[in-house]
């Protein structure tokens, strides 16, 4: 048989000084309205389910901590989007203030054989047989051409020679190396057949 009490208002459970623990034994219970909860939270239950109530209508659903007294920050399953998303500022209702951004998830599918490196290919994963790094070895390869952007000269890099470009110079081809013991431009073999003539 159901039991209601109804009090004009509010009613206040204390039990031991506040510090008994109130047990319900009944397999649902439901708080129509909004629960604020000021301890820490003990779930032993495997999950938490937010939206318990969703037919699909509801889009986006997800937790809010609080960071200060009127501001929040959001965690969000994006329906539309099919992905977790996050944002360090929104509303106290979820809306967000800074934009949600999609949290990365293991799902994201590494491109390329072993060993290749992976780049930016318009918002995916990209890699190419002709740039990849060996571990074993500590070796980076590269194959096909490369470009070099004129640059000041680098600071030498201790036990390693440093390939950079530049202004074109005497050599002709303006990529410079700088080590420990020796810097300058490599020389093209026009060049080196006109100095070893006139030298």
């Amino acid at each position: 048989m159901s039991t209601y009490k109804n009090t004009s208002g509010d009613l206040t459970l204390t039990g031991d000084g506040g510090l008994a623990t109130l047990t319900i034994n009944y397999a649902n219970t439901i708080f129509n309205g909004n629960l604020t909860y000021t301890g820490n939270t003990t779930v032993v239950d495997d999950f938490i389910v937010v939206a318990a109530n969703n037919t699909g209508a509801i889009t986006d659903m997800g937790l809010l901590a609080q960071t200060g007294p009127t501001t929040f920050a959001g965690l969000r399953f994006d329906t539309a989007a099919n992905t977790w998303q996050i944002s360090s500022s929104v509303y106290g209702n979820g809306g967000p203030i800074t934009s949600y951004a999609n949290i990365a998830t293991g799902n994201a599918t590494v491109a390329g054989a072993n060993t290749n490196i992976q780049f930016n290919n318009s918002g995916s994963f990209g890699a190419n047989t002709r740039f990849s790094y060996d571990f074993a070895n500590s070796r980076v390869t590269l194959t096909g051409s490369q470009a070099f952007g004129n640059t000041a000269t680098p600071t030498n890099v201790s036990n390693a020679i440093v390939v950079y470009s530049n202004v074109v110079s005497g050599g002709g081809t303006g990529l410079y190396v700088t080590s420990a013991s020796a810097a300058g431009e490599l020389v093209s073999k026009s060049k080196a057949i006109v100095y070893s003539i006139i030298f």
